[in-house]
């Protein structure tokens, strides 16, 4: 376990901590953020105790032999949090660097596929996930996310030269990696024609896109946005953000949501439930409701979606009215967000940090 003493101070990076979690090890994880920031946004399993309360003598309770985890948004109060913790004689360390550097932790699965390597790889804090498809020692990447060392150290492990960076639309609740991926590989980025001229290459529905000896269909799904594709690769259903294992994607991002309910609502029973029952569905979020095992894929086939989801048995008047009665608060700072995928904005990666910093809100609760 990486710990850093330097100046009396003592502290976990959010990589060492993801382990100790894998682990099972005894921690009390201790979020000192306000209780509305906690509410927001939290690691699994945390308690809040806001660090005024704190300082003001309240102690937390903490299992027989557990050490103490602080938590904050960047770090500094978390670290006061220590200091005053183990004055009181408790063990403790606090995140280096907070929930932001939390947000960086992945995470990776395999899917079992015939046709080709395939690899899942979560962000753990945000509830984002993209995916490495090799072939032939060849690469493509769906949906990545800003932090590409992940996606070049996955390919690097495949054996494999990155030859397409894939999105399967304009995302608005975290950065894109694509364009930084594309640029530092080569390859060639490919998404809908909604992210414009920053992509040279728009997919089409029906559209074929070959990795190695594998071929990717391009299906349409508009909803989620108004480009929305999914890609197809055999039994494998890349579906972003238009269709989750725990929900469906929320169509009022920047858009009028009644109108756009219908579109998706023809989408789910059209397009994508048009597809074999056995098509694995491999989406672009979780959300908090799903707990994540280490190595353990996130998906579903279509059958299992249908009999678990009741959204999906609702007739379109229906599924409109419980679209526009349920939809979430905006995802923050989304509209900056999404004005950078676009290419509209550069910002510098420090602050693109802290625009994503918060949970991930492309479903309809």
């Amino acid at each position: 376990m990486h710990v850093n003493r330097t100046s009396g101070s003592a502290r976990i990076s959010a990589r060492d901590l993801k382990k100790r979690l894998d682990e099972g090890r005894p921690l009390l994880l201790l979020d000192v953020r306000s209780p509305e920031e906690f509410r927001d946004w939290r690691l699994p399993n945390a308690v809040n105790l806001p660090l005024p309360r704190l300082l003001a003598g309240e102690q937390p309770l903490a299992p027989p032999g557990a050490e103490i985890v602080t938590v904050c948004l960047h770090g500094a109060r978390s670290e006061k949090a220590r200091e005053a913790l183990s004055k009181a004689g408790h063990r403790v360390l606090s995140l280096e660097g907070g929930m932001v550097a939390w947000n960086t932790v992945y995470d990776v699965a395999t899917i079992p596929s015939g046709v080709a390597r395939v690899r899942q790889l979560r962000r753990v804090g945000k509830g984002c996930m993209g995916y490495v498809v090799a072939n032939g020692g060849e690469a493509i990447v769906i949906d990545p996310t800003m932090d590409i060392d992940a996606y070049l150290e996955e390919a690097e492990r495949s054996d494999a030269r990155i030859v397409k960076v894939l999105d399967t639309h304009a995302h608005a609740d975290h950065v894109s990696g694509s364009r930084r991926l594309a640029a530092s590989t080569g390859a060639e980025y490919l998404a809908p024609e909604e992210l414009g001229s920053v992509v040279r290459s728009h997919v089409r529905d029906g559209g074929m896109i070959e990795v190695g000896a594998a071929r990717v269909r391009v299906l349409a799904s508009p909803g989620h946005t108004p480009g929305s594709v999914t890609y197809l690769l055999d039994d494998l259903a890349f579906t972003g953000d238009t269709l989750f294992v725990e929900s469906v994607g929320r169509p009022d991002l920047g858009q009028d949501p009644r109108p756009n309910a219908r579109v998706l609502w023809r989408t789910l029973h059209e397009r994508i439930f048009a597809l074999p029952g056995r098509t694995r569905v491999l989406s672009a979020h979780f959300g908090e409701s799903i707990h994540l095992e280490p190595g353990r894929p996130i998906s579903a086939t279509l059958d299992e979606l249908r009999g678990r989801l009741p959204a999906l048995s609702m007739a379109e008047p229906e599924f409109e009215d419980w679209v526009a009665r349920n939809a979430l608060p905006k995802p923050g700072n989304f509209e900056t967000i999404k004005r950078y995928n676009l290419g509209l904005v550069e910002v510098d990666l420090e602050d693109l940090q802290d625009l994503e910093a918060g949970p991930n809100r492309c479903s309809v609760a």
